[in-house]
């Protein structure tokens, strides 16, 4: 392992925390850590996006895993919304993946403009929500999708695809709110639904990477656009971080730290555009 790969190892402890703790999936901490990562190591300049993108999808696939485990066992997921919002994904995701990997002008200032449009709508949602992240008395609702329309979910997933595939999130920034707001679900109910829902999602935008990337030997370890070693030093450490994110989302009031971290987010999309500009 490389002192460059340590910067990985670290993202990761951090980027495992944040997919429990408030069901992102950890792609926002993922994908420009790798987009850095990738530049330094001298991966050429049209390649780093796309296996940014793909090696992100296939760490937040790893760690939601764990996160959506985690959840379940407290009866935190609804199983069957996850997955018909995860298979509405799947069209939205391979025209997006199709779009980044095949179009010049998607490059790293587009990318950089279009993830800190991302962290902005993540650190509003955090600053205006008022309601406490933390479990709800009363039943669950079934795990049914009888009374849900199939539009809002169709919507919702095709939503989270698009975002998912465009910057290498796993789309929780769009599917939480719309748990919690459209569908009623409680708030850690729909954080753990969420971290089911991205599985899915982060599959068919792996798989997508994957198959655009053949060919294209962006380094040594690659498999398409995805990067399976690099993968592993995010993921590993981020499995073994998600469990404490997911124990905190159910035990402490988060209003303080969710204004941190909006506050941290805007920061850095405000640092990522004039990069992105001045580049």
């Amino acid at each position: 392992m490389l002192p460059l790969d340590l910067v990985l190892v670290l993202a990761g402890l951090v980027g495992g925390f944040a997919a429990g703790l408030i069901g992102i999936g950890g792609g926002i901490v993922f994908a420009p850590v790798l987009v850095l990562y990738f530049q330094s190591a001298g991966v050429a300049d049209e390649l780093v996006i796309p296996l940014a993108i793909g090696t992100s999808l296939m760490c937040t696939l790893l760690t939601s895993l764990v996160s959506a485990q985690s959840h379940y066992s407290r009866n935190a997921v609804n199983v069957r919304i996850a997955i018909a919002t995860g298979v509405a994904s799947a069209i939205a995701v391979l025209l997006t993946t199709t779009l980044v990997t095949t179009q010049p002008w998607y490059d790293r200032q587009v990318f950089a403009i279009a993830f800190s449009a991302i962290l902005v709508v993540v650190a509003v949602r955090m600053l205006l929500d008022k309601t406490p992240h933390e479990p709800q008395a009363g039943p669950l609702p079934p795990r049914s999708t009888s009374a849900v329309r199939l539009t809002r979910l169709a919507a919702t997933g095709s939503v989270a695809g698009v975002v998912s595939s465009a910057v290498g999130v796993g789309g929780g920034v769009v599917l939480v709110p719309a748990y919690n707001r459209l569908l009623k679900l409680p708030m850690h109910v729909a954080v753990g639904t969420s971290s089911a829902t991205i599985i899915l999602i982060s599959i068919f935008g792996v798989a997508s990477y994957v198959v655009q990337g053949m060919g294209d030997a962006a380094t040594a370890s690659s498999l398409g656009f995805v990067d399976p070693l690099r993968a592993l030093y995010l993921s590993i450490p981020a499995a073994l971080t998600a469990r404490a994110g997911v124990w905190a989302s159910h035990r402490i009031n988060q209003r303080r730290l969710q204004k941190g971290f909006a506050v941290f987010a805007i920061l850095v999309a405000i640092r990522l555009v004039v990069g992105a500009l001045v580049a």
